[in-house]
């Protein structure tokens, strides 16, 4: 029939596949002589007992956006009457798909577990976790823009905020860096995308994706009615340029400090220089240390010593007067914290202290002056830099400061101090410049020339 049965010589009847059966007894003595019965067979299926499930090639991942991977159901035992399963997807930590054959489709980043349930006993089920990576919705696109369409800045040091349309708009990362290239004007601009103009004509504004630095936008801002700025004079040292440290007061040093270059205190003495082990010239004019690699000059060595130190001392001082004196172009500049700025030439005005928290650029060409006016305190931060790009020469950089000088551990520092008190200089910093003090200079295992 449509089952399968056997019966033994007793007729005792055993069920093997669903179905029906007849069951025939024949004569022994006359054969032509049988009857017959149909019987139902149900309930006769081999069940399902386990599931494993995996992925192509055993793979447990996929990697690649919105990519697929085909799972499989390894159903035992292998003569099961019924081995189809119904898949499906557990929430994890991300989200994927699954259709009817298996196929699995990443949608976003995380863990998925994928289950295959037996048709025929429900209650049998195999799983397996899948990781998702790299599914994020990448940046496609960037437009940049002003604040109300604005293409051009016309008041002094004017600001403009910037904008950026980021497609798609269901992007994962959004995230932006922003930069200006100076063309024929100037400007800076705040990781906000705040632009600041600093000089006339155009510059071009860039958004850049942090998560894909390839796919950036650009517009070009037009600058006008600046501060037009004059070529600036250098500021003349007259004899106290023969000089890296010049003090009034006192050098102090500690640690492996090397100075290239002459240093000298007047009016105080010789005793003043600590730290250096000075070794006295035979004519008693100057002395020399394995720390300087050049002379050290003290008020109360012979002559001409002493005359020349006191022209030196004078022209320090006319050189404080002459760089605090010139007019500013720039008033206030960033509220006296210009951390994380790059600065242009021109004579900078501050009525307060002046913080650099951050590394500060100084971009201009070999000719350009720098002055820095700092009614209050100077303060360089530990570990930061000040760099120099274009060509500026360090020598064409002043800080004319009335208040204290303190240069942060690791640091380093470029251009020529002008103090009216002191200079400390912390472990390990770099000075690409000069020190000059109208009190002392304090050193620590630093580099000065």
């Amino acid at each position: 029939g449509t089952g399968t049965a056997s019966i033994n010589s007793t007729g005792l009847l055993s069920a093997i596949t669903n179905g029906t059966v007849t069951v025939k007894a024949t004569s022994v003595s006359t054969p032509s002589i049988n009857g017959t019965l149909v019987i139902t067979l149900s309930n006769q299926d081999i069940l399902v007992e386990s599931i494993a499930v995996s992925g192509a090639g055993s793979a447990i991942a996929i990697s690649t956006f919105h990519g697929t991977l085909q799972m499989s159901a390894l159903v035992l035992p292998a003569n099961a009457a019924d081995k189809s399963v119904v898949w499906s997807i557990i929430p994890g930590t991300g989200t994927a798909s699954i259709n009817s054959t298996g196929l699995l489709s990443a949608i976003t980043n995380g863990t998925v577990t994928v289950k295959a349930t037996s048709v025929s006993t429900p209650s049998i089920n195999g799983t397996l976790v899948i990781t998702l990576s790299n599914q994020d919705i990448l940046v496609e696109s960037i437009a940049v823009s002003g604040a109300g369409d604005a293409i051009i800045i016309n008041v002094t040091a004017g600001t403009l905020q910037m904008s950026a349309l980021v497609l798609p708009i269901d992007a994962a990362d959004k995230s932006l860096i922003w930069s200006v290239q100076n063309d024929t004007g100037m400007a800076s601009i705040t990781q906000a995308g705040l632009l600041t103009a600093i000089a006339n004509g155009t510059v071009i504004v860039t958004a850049t994706s942090v998560a894909v630095p390839e796919v950036f936008g650009s517009i070009i801002i037009t600058i006008s009615n600046q501060v037009v700025v004059s070529p600036i004079e250098t500021v003349n040292l007259g004899l106290a340029g023969d000089f890296i440290i010049l003090a009034k007061a006192g050098i102090s040093a500690t640690g492996v400090t090397i100075i290239t270059g002459n240093i000298g205190v007047s009016p105080v003495a010789a005793t003043y220089i600590t730290g250096f082990d000075l070794i006295l010239d035979s004519e008693l004019h100057f002395a020399t240390s394995s720390m300087v690699v050049g002379n050290i000059y003290a008020s109360d060595y012979l002559d001409p010593t002493p005359a020349y130190l006191t022209t030196a001392v004078s022209d320090m001082e006319a050189a404080y007067t002459d760089a605090a004196g010139r007019a500013a172009n720039y008033t206030e500049l960033y509220a006296g914290d210009i951390s994380g700025k790059t600065l242009y030439a021109g004579v900078y005005k501050y009525g307060t202290d002046l913080l650099i928290n951050t590394d500060v650029v100084l971009s201009g060409s070999a000719t350009d002056i720098f002055i820095f006016q700092i009614a209050g305190k100077l303060t360089l931060a530990n570990g930061i830099n000040i760099t120099l790009t274009g060509g500026v020469l360090a020598s064409n950089i002043i800080w004319q400061v009335a208040g204290t000088v303190a240069i942060g551990t690791g640091s380093h520092f470029v251009g020529t101090i002008l103090a009216q008190t002191d200079i400390t200089v912390a472990t390990n910093a770099v000075i690409d410049g000069r020190l000059y003090a109208q009190t002392e200079v304090t050193l620590d295992a630093n580099i000065v020339g």
